[in-house]
């Protein structure tokens, strides 16, 4: 160690040059290795969160699908949370049900609508070709 201590005293050889001690080796080598430690401490830490919100994504859609609620709604949930998650399902299903039950079917009159290929057919074509005095 004194050997360490006199090498840093005296470098003939590089003016300039800085020498370390084992222990001044040890603590830079130490320090840089906690940085990096922690950068991917961090990076590991983001990618597990980003991970999580794909799954909850994933478990909102199915969750809708068996719910017989249409997909596109899961860009109006929160899914911040698996509980935040299915409260706003569970909300927007008896919302949504709550709406189906009051609504009333909607009928039409009049006439139908002619089948689809096929031009309407008028009874009595000729008797109102006579009447108006064209055949």
């Amino acid at each position: 160690m004194d050997e360490n201590k006199a090498m840093q005293n005296q470098n003939p050889e590089g003016a300039g040059e800085t020498t370390f001690t084992q222990d001044q080796v040890n603590k830079i080598v130490s320090d840089r290795l906690a940085r990096e430690k922690a950068k991917s401490e961090a990076a590991l830490a983001e990618r597990e969160q980003q991970l999580a919100q794909r799954e909850l994504l994933l478990t909102a859609k199915e969750k809708l699908t068996e719910s017989g609620l249409p997909v596109e709604l899961l860009d109006a949930l929160n899914v911040s949370s698996p509980e935040a998650m299915e409260k706003a399902i569970t909300t927007l299903k008896g919302v949504i049900d709550k709406i189906k039950g009051e609504a009333r079917p909607v009928k039409f009159y009049g006439a139908k609508p002619a089948e689809a290929g096929r031009a309407p057919q008028m009874g009595g074509d000729s008797q109102l070709r006579k009447a108006m005095g064209l055949s």
